[in-house]
């Protein structure tokens, strides 16, 4: 029987009773697994994606526990060796990287790119699903390798002395990665470009298609550097070759060149989709239109360009002219005014509108918040003499997990809480996400702004020991509290996740927040409602 049809032929007194009918179709009976794992439409895909990276998040935050766990006071307390050590840190920073930021900004893409364009699918669905499922084959051969080479992998120990196979399984997984990044990037290019309505211009799409454009066309040019390296690395591990072996005729520094190409973009290709969710964000829940489309647009062309000519400031140490540090460092610096441009856009946004703080925009601006911090740290790492003092210090992770924790995964977090109910059709805890955020700005301010003086104290980065000193024991300490009630906070997330899509009230599938305006069109979303 078709309830949905008797509901729309009631009188204007069964209004609510046609609310209730519409709710009760988008929260009926969960699918077959199996009809989710072997299917090929795009908010499936979404949400595969969005499920492994959250997975990710807690494995790779876990191990960040037992990293700040040992650091906790100086000498050894929970590995047995160093080496044990390093292999926690590798595997964290490379889950952190490439199985949770990158796979979740592409789940979220996948959800919304189709809606935002107008289109039913991504242009390859098949592809599309390909890109995913390659994901998982590589995130095993990383955890069950354990590599311990630093998520950098620099030679010469990664080509001399580096334990196989638990080094070649990272070259591999890391590999695998790169071909699902690249498909998934060909997909969201083309469905962009081809499959958008042509009554739609370019310049009238959402600001996330935008960041999700910008981010898949600095991965088509960024990554197959990164392959290039690996497989020279992989060779020379092999014997074949000596890319970087300098006894024979190799420089070992030409992979920090070739690494630095990719990764310094890829730095802000974590960013733009988080600046894109906060851009879903912001207007909406200041319940006023983006204060300038144009610039948000010129500032992801401008971010993107920049990205890939300052990757050499994470070099100045290594023996560049003084003609090379400046170029390098002008560049760097060029980025600080398209970031600027989003932050005085947003800040824009909110002036003067009626907000309502509900978690997505409470994330978002607390991770603005956090965001200006890690680029006033960044400024430091940009200036040549500041950066001779911080190179390989403390103060480098702090600003790069101050970037990372705090405007990435803030947005990240906001941004599920925003598409909680087009995901489910249910409400998420609100109490218990605003309890989560303020737990965790608390604990990530907690951790990286003292790891900031702890670096200028002189402590260096990736080491299982240090200095028994007074200082650099208190800032360790502080910044291990703070990893803990960061891991509190995301217990609590994952928490409010589970139990709100199994349990949660029924979302207003019109207007879930109340703030006066149509939400995503649930009936495209979810094609096998009929």
């Amino acid at each position: 029987m078709n309830w949905a049809a008797i509901a729309a032929k009631l009188p204007e007194c069964g209004k609510s009773l046609r609310r209730h009918i519409r709710m009760v179709l988008e929260v009926k009976n969960p699918r077959p697994l199996w009809e989710i794992l072997f299917s090929t439409h795009h908010t499936d895909i979404g949400l595969l994606y969005v499920i492994f990276s959250i997975t990710s998040l807690m494995i790779g935050g876990a191990l960040a526990m037992g990293i700040r766990t040992e650091l906790f006071l100086p000498g050894q307390q929970i590995f047995p060796d160093s080496t044990t050590f390093h292999r926690f840190f590798t595997v964290h920073g490379t889950t952190m990287l490439f199985l949770w930021v990158i796979p979740f900004a592409a789940g979220m893409g996948n959800y919304l790119v189709p809606l935002m364009v107008r289109y039913k699918d991504m242009a390859w669905p098949k592809l599309n699903a390909v890109a995913f499922w390659i994901i998982p084959v590589g995130a095993a051969l990383v955890w069950l390798g354990f590599s311990d080479t630093g998520w950098t992998a620099y030679p010469p120990y990664s080509t001399i002395r580096a334990p196989g196979p638990a080094t070649d399984m990272w070259i591999f997984g890391l590999k695998m990665l790169g071909i699902s990044s690249i498909l998934g990037s060909i997909n969201f290019v083309v469905t962009i470009l081809k499959m958008k309505h042509p009554d739609l211009p370019l310049m009238k799409t959402s600001l996330f298609v935008w960041a999700t454009l910008v981010t898949s066309i600095m991965i088509l040019v960024a990554i197959p550097t990164f392959a290039a390296a690996l497989i020279m690395l992989y060779t020379d591990r092999l014997g074949v070759t000596g890319f970087f072996d300098p006894t024979r005729g190799g420089d070992p520094i030409a992979y920090q060149h070739l690494f630095w190409f990719t990764f310094h973009p890829e730095v802000y290709i974590f960013l733009i989709p988080a600046v894109g969710m906060i851009y879903e964000i912001v207007p909406r829940f200041s319940r006023k239109p983006i204060f300038s489309y144009q610039s948000g647009v010129t500032a992801f062309v401008l971010l993107s360009i920049v990205s890939f000519a300052s990757w050499g400031h994470h070099m100045f140490s290594t023996g560049e002219s003084f003609t090379e540090k400046t170029v390098f460092m002008v560049g760097t610096l060029a980025a600080v005014p398209a970031s600027a441009m989003h932050v005085f856009n947003w800040i824009a946004t909110m002036w003067g509108g009626r907000i309502s703080f509900k978690a997505p925009i409470t994330f978002s601006v607390g991770g603005t918040v956090l965001f200006f911090l890690a680029g006033a740290g960044g400024v430091v790492n940009t200036a040549m003499p500041l950066d001779f003092l911080t190179h390989d210090s403390y103060w480098v992770v702090g600003h790069f997990h101050l970037f990372l924790m705090g405007l990435v995964t803030f947005a990240f977090v906001g941004f599920m809480y925003y598409l909680f109910p087009l995901i489910t059709g249910r409400m998420y805890n609100e109490k218990a996400a605003m309890v989560q955020f303020w737990l965790m700005f608390i604990g990530v301010s907690l951790i990286f702004i003292p790891q900031h003086v702890a670096g200028l104290y002189g402590q260096p980065r990736r080491v299982f020991d240090y200095v028994p000193t007074e200082p650099l024991i208190l800032l360790n300490q502080l910044s291990t509290i703070g990893a803990w009630i960061t891991g509190s906070a995301m217990v609590l997330f994952t928490a409010n996740m589970i139990k709100s899509s199994i349990s949660g009230r029924p979302s207003d599938t019109k207007d879930p927040f109340q703030l006066g305006e149509t939400y995503y069109d649930y009936r495209i979303k979810e094609p096998h409602i009929q």
